[in-house]
């Protein structure tokens, strides 16, 4: 008699920095260590099920009654701040009311390739498989590892207008970009997103992967596009896009030869060279002071006068 298929993991890997990374750290403060302890647990039954757990009443009370001081209404409360912090998918949360993530997907893919069975696709994020199963497939990057290169451009999604993209999308193409964004981040994307359609974040976000914005400037980057688009009235992605385009024919025309433009933006010259120093002779990490210094206007025009530079 065939031994019966095994699913879920024996054990599952815990990063060393689990205990201070920004979402440990945000559920340990609004929760308490009950949080951290109940976000474990919840882990352990998710690979203990495989790749993903059906969030329902029963598993609820499960998890809760197994922690002093959790109610089924906090444990609640929990996941939805795991949902909200990209833990687990926010589309597959919201149409199955499953909890997964491609991080996790991936880590389940790695323990088991050993493992004589088929890959799997229920609830695969990513997955190119048939329509008749019952995935959900969704573009999603939670909490992935990515090199930080100029490759990352390709990695962010192209959105079109009305594309019912979600905070939990625009935290993704963040990360798959700069990492998971920090405590000074954050808050600024949710005021973005509570000025802008999802979608005009998102396209934001893509412009400056184009330019391999760095993760340092990467906020001041943001600030200077997203005021740009709101000094202009701009709301919609079609119009942000047709302002891209006309940005990008100006800057065509300008560097033809014998071409007209409009005066371009005088480019940032930094400290040591109006000091007429050299720069070996400046102090360590100036030219990330410097940049740090800049209004958001002129760190774009910056970032602008080395692309046309390329």
């Amino acid at each position: 008699m065939a031994r019966p298929v095994k699913e879920g993991l024996d054990y599952f890997p815990l990063d060393v920095d689990f205990a201070v990374n920004d979402k440990t750290e945000a559920i340990m403060g609004e929760f308490g260590p009950k949080g951290v302890l109940f976000m474990i647990y919840l882990l352990s039954a998710v690979y203990q099920n495989g790749y993903y757990l059906q969030w329902n009443k029963l598993k609820q009370m499960q998890l809760a009654n197994r922690i002093e001081g959790v109610s089924p209404e906090l444990a609640n409360q929990i996941v939805n701040r795991l949902i909200a912090y990209g833990t687990f998918s926010e589309e597959l949360f919201n149409s199955a009311k499953v909890l997964t993530s491609q991080r996790i997907q991936e880590t389940y893919e790695d323990a088991t390739k050993r493992r004589k069975s088929q890959k799997p696709t229920k609830y695969w994020i990513n997955a190119d498989i048939n329509n008749d199963t019952s995935v959900v497939n969704v573009d999603i990057n939670s909490q992935s590892k990515v090199n930080k290169s100029k490759s990352n451009k390709s990695k962010v999604n192209n959105y079109d207008d009305d594309a019912g993209v979600t905070r939990e999308q625009v935290i993704n193409d963040w990360t798959s970009l700069w990492g998971f964004p920090n405590g000074v981040a954050r808050p600024e994307i949710d005021e973005w997103l509570a000025a802008l359609k999802p979608e005009l974040v998102a396209y934001a976000i893509q412009i400056a992967g184009e330019h391999d914005v760095q993760s340092r400037g990467a906020l001041k980057y943001l600030r200077a596009v997203i005021k740009g688009w709101q000094q202009r009235k701009i709301t919609t992605l079609a119009q942000a896009k047709q302002a891209t385009a006309d940005h990008d024919k100006r800057l065509a025309n300008a560097n033809k030869p014998g071409g007209y433009s409009n005066p371009r933006r005088k480019e940032v010259t930094p400290k040591w060279m109006q000091n007429g120093a050299s720069q070996a002779d400046s102090k360590p990490n100036s030219s990330d002071n410097q940049q740090d210094d800049m209004s958001d206007e002129d760190f774009l025009a910056l970032m602008n006068s080395q692309e046309e530079a390329k």
